[in-house]
């Protein structure tokens, strides 16, 4: 490569290095806590004793920066069924009582109002376990992995 090439080159290089800038830009970001949970405990006799109820206490929650302007909204697409081997036991999932209105499983999803101000917000979501689903089933661990969407 002649000398010429060579200066040439580096020119281009340093133009390119000089068009790749540190410029950051804010980024309206909402962000949902991995590893939240919604345990029903042991349930030994669900037929018997009625249904049971749980919810996330603390361990969900949201933070969003200041500069989202819009309501965030959570849904979940995941089937409300616990499984175990063959054996599934339905459940519900709602954002305002163990019972209440499902969480939505699509957008535009279950309005969240919390403060939006880049701190963590909980949010608590209840999950029941009915008896009249119980149907006899088995004992064993009964489990579900949940995808929690926040649309903003």
């Amino acid at each position: 490569m002649s000398l010429a090439s060579r200066v040439a080159l580096r020119g281009l290089l340093a133009l390119l290095a000089a068009g790749v800038g540190t410029h950051a830009l804010a980024v309206p970001t909402c962000t949902i806590a991995a590893g939240a949970t919604l345990s029903f405990g042991a349930v030994v006799a669900l037929a018997s004793t009625g249904d049971v109820t749980t919810n996330t206490g603390s361990s969900l929650w949201v933070n969003c920066t200041s500069d989202v302007v819009t309501t965030p909204r959570l849904y979940s697409p995941t089937a409300r069924t616990l499984v175990s081997g063959n054996n599934t036991l339905e459940f519900s999932l709602s954002a305002s009582s163990p019972g209440g209105i499902e969480l939505a499983t699509s957008s535009p999803g279950t309005a969240l109002e919390f403060a939006k101000n880049g701190s963590n917000q909980t949010v608590v979501l209840y999950g029941k376990l009915f008896a009249a689903n119980f149907r006899a089933l088995p004992s064993g661990l009964y489990s579900r992995v949940i995808s929690l969407t926040v649309e903003y």
